[in-house]
């Protein structure tokens, strides 16, 4: 008997590079007629619904970061704060969003204090210990941890291709195997490879002098952190000194690069069940967005998201008032017919 599926998309991760993906292409970054910016709610839309289509997950949430300090910056005033500031069109763009995936009967969910990753780290142990089937959508390699073949998690880890429309479904998905052969150690060995080469994207330190080749090397031979300050005196000349010297340094980067997997989160996962949406209200948010191409496809996306049957819109009416259909062939069934 096959597992239900829940897909857990990290919200921040995606919103990026959908962000990037878009605004960097040929032909710019998207807007309205009126400048109401879009690359953020096309580039998500597209590339969620493609994965959604070819996962088939009966249930879906989507975490985001809340915009404010976490546990990681008041250990660390340092954490992230190289990051360049967020550009102007990205909160408005962000903002429709997720009026956008409320209106698509999508759940989000945030936590206070902690980061989108924690929250996807406990959901998916609460997926797991209910039977599910997990799959995390993301573009951040810090969620390779979370990979665990006897707890049916893996990581859907995207590419810029599914952004901008492709047919192709733009992700790969990484079992422990797949992360062995992109990192070279194993997810068990992630925080500890950060703790030990660091991150620059996110600030972390790690263990000055230590580069990635050597970080894996050394996670090769001694397998973890423990093991590897266990045994500094087998460890010779300057690497030894190195990790000496820097063995503070690599204890606070391990603890700013591991996922909390046990926050307190009330979530029940029914209320992540795909069930269908209210057409006419996802429809005036697409229309008012612009977004014709989600706007021509609707019904297909209405059972996509769990409907089970529905009307298409008028392709005449779309672009003035989003007006709906149920004349002859426009009518879905639950077959699709």
């Amino acid at each position: 008997m096959s597992l239900p599926t829940i897909l857990l998309v990290d919200g921040h991760s995606l919103a990026f590079r959908a962000y990037y993906a878009l605004a960097k292409s040929r032909q710019g970054a998207l807007h309205t007629s009126d400048g109401i910016p879009t690359s953020i709610c096309f580039g998500f839309l597209n590339s969620l619904i493609q994965v959604i289509d070819a996962e088939k997950p009966e249930f879906v949430t989507i975490a985001f970061d809340l915009g404010i300090p976490t546990f990681r910056h008041q250990a660390d005033v340092n954490y992230k704060s190289d990051r360049k500031e967020t550009p102007e069109d990205f909160i408005p763009d962000i903002e429709n969003l997720q009026h956008l995936l409320t209106a698509f009967n999508l759940k989000i969910v945030t936590a206070a204090g902690y980061e989108a990753d924690d929250v996807l780290g406990t959901l998916a142990q609460i997926g797991y210990r209910a039977g599910y089937r997990v799959k995390i959508l993301s573009g951040d390699r810090d969620l390779f941890q979370l990979v665990d073949v006897e707890k049916n998690i893996s990581i859907l880890y995207l590419d810029n291709n599914a952004f901008k429309g492709s047919t192709k479904n733009g992700y790969r998905e990484f079992d422990p195997i797949a992360v062995v052969e992109k990192m070279g150690i194993f997810p068990s060995q992630v925080v500890d490879y950060k703790a030990l080469c660091g991150d620059k994207s996110d600030c972390i330190p790690g263990v000055r002098g230590i580069g990635e080749k050597t970080a894996v090397k050394l996670l090769k031979e001694y397998q973890n952190l423990t093991e590897i300050y266990n045994n500094i005196d087998k460890i010779q000349g300057k690497l030894k000194q190195q990790l000496t010297e820097g063995k503070e340094d690599a204890l606070h980067s391990q603890f700013l690069a591991n996922i909390i997997i046990d926050i307190p989160l009330e979530v029940d996962l029914q209320t992540c069940k795909l069930e269908g949406f209210d057409l006419q209200l996802a429809l005036s948010l697409l229309n008012r967005l612009e977004l014709k191409k989600f706007i021509k496809d609707i019904g297909a996306i209405y059972q996509k998201l769990g409907g089970k049957e529905a009307v298409l819109i008028d392709p005449n009416l779309s672009q003035s008032n989003g007006s709906i259909s149920s004349k002859g062939k426009n009518k879905i069934t639950e077959n699709g017919d």
